[in-house]
């Protein structure tokens, strides 16, 4: 919501001579005060959310970034002497380490999807002997962990949710070659990979979709394009506007300048369905846009300051065009799939509480 301003009562007289009558005008009515924002319990009675410790056994805390149901996540945490960055499978309270790389290595996971219990991830280290690199991964609930392949190509892996895309089999991901953008895949079961070149600089979105590339996106035309049939969609955007799009929905950013109101609102790819999220206190709190064509995940703080240390947990219900809270005094916010999750407390002695929000659309 936009940021309240302070305005004084002026006392305004108007004497108006008329037929002998003296006319005054009566003091301004007081706007209604707003409806207070509903929480995600008054909306979805039954909604049910679930709760983890953030610390594992061994002492050290556990980091998800992918729920394949809401007790069962994939996520990082550290070796307990710190050399090493794992990734792990945490059913419930059980953990079984799935890869484990060498803290000098500096490693990344990222990419995070799943299909049927069979889950990927990318690999990026780097040393100051070794340039990046990356390898792409394969397990499932039983572990069984493998290295799927390490010929990624010039990989855009960004932290995206878009960076890895399962569709027909195949995991997909963009790399840079050049002017150009490859679009390569592996079968999911392993294999060669192949790549089919699209002129321009994209990334990839919701199957089969490609959007521009984020770099690109800041300096020049951004569109939408299904290289399989190519056909092409321009965003409609001002020039003032920051916006990231899904196929369906975008979100446009508008900073008005130091001490300005900042614009959100969601908007269809084609300008239509403009709708305002918040203003000055409102902010986007992961990545993804309008999860399930639905759902834009926000922050709000009532302050000016997006590093404020009490944070609100929102949803934008783009159904019925209202802000619902979803939990108070949060910390980290991530999503992947249909599964929103937030940690509260602090570092030392935090909790994970994870949402499926396909539980919402029933």
């Amino acid at each position: 919501m936009p940021a309240a301003r302070l305005i004084r009562p002026i006392a305004l007289g108007v004497t108006l001579l008329l037929g002998g009558w003296l006319i005054l005008a009566g003091p301004a009515q007081p706007s209604p005060a707003a409806p207070p924002q509903p929480s995600l319990h008054q909306i979805w009675p039954a909604v049910q959310v679930a709760t983890q410790t953030a610390t594992l056994d061994d002492g050290t805390r556990f980091t998800p970034a992918l729920y394949l149901d809401p007790y069962t996540a994939v996520g990082v945490a550290p070796s307990p002497d710190g050399r090493a960055q794992r990734v792990l499978l945490r059913t419930g309270y059980e953990t079984q380490q799935l890869a484990s790389i060498d803290a000098d290595h500096y490693p990344r996971f990222t990419g995070f999807t799943a299909d049927a219990g069979t889950f990927f991830w990318v690999e990026a280290t780097a040393t100051t002997q070794q340039p990046l690199s990356y390898r792409l991964w394969r397990a499932d609930t039983r572990g069984n962990p493998t290295v799927l392949t390490t010929d990624t190509g010039e990989g855009v892996f960004q932290g995206a949710e878009h960076d890895l895309v399962l569709h027909d089999g195949l995991l997909s991901w963009a790399a840079t070659a050049g002017s150009r953008t490859e679009i390569r895949s592996i079968p999911t079961s392993g294999g060669p990979v192949t790549a089919t070149a699209v002129d321009g600089s994209f990334e990839l979105s919701a199957w089969p979709w490609l959007q521009t590339a984020a770099a690109a996106r800041q300096s020049g035309r951004q569109e939408l394009l299904d290289p399989a049939t190519g056909r092409r969609t321009t965003v409609v955007k001002s020039a003032a506007e920051t916006v990231d799009c899904s196929p369906t929905w975008c979100r446009s950013i508008v900073a008005a300048g130091t001490g300005g109101d900042t614009s959100y609102s969601v908007l269809h790819p084609d300008g239509t369905a403009r709708h305002r999220v918040g203003g000055a206190d409102t902010f986007a709190a992961v990545g993804n846009v309008a999860l399930l064509d639905r759902f834009e995940v926000v922050l709000q703080t009532g302050t000016r300051s997006a590093f404020d240390s009490s944070h609100r947990l929102s949803l934008f219900d783009l159904t019925t065009l209202r802000l619902i809270t979803v939990a108070d005094d949060v910390d980290q916010v991530q999503a992947a799939g249909h599964f929103l999750w937030w940690s509260t407390g602090d570092r030392q002695r935090s909790t994970w509480h994870a949402l499926d929000l396909a539980a919402l659309t029933r």
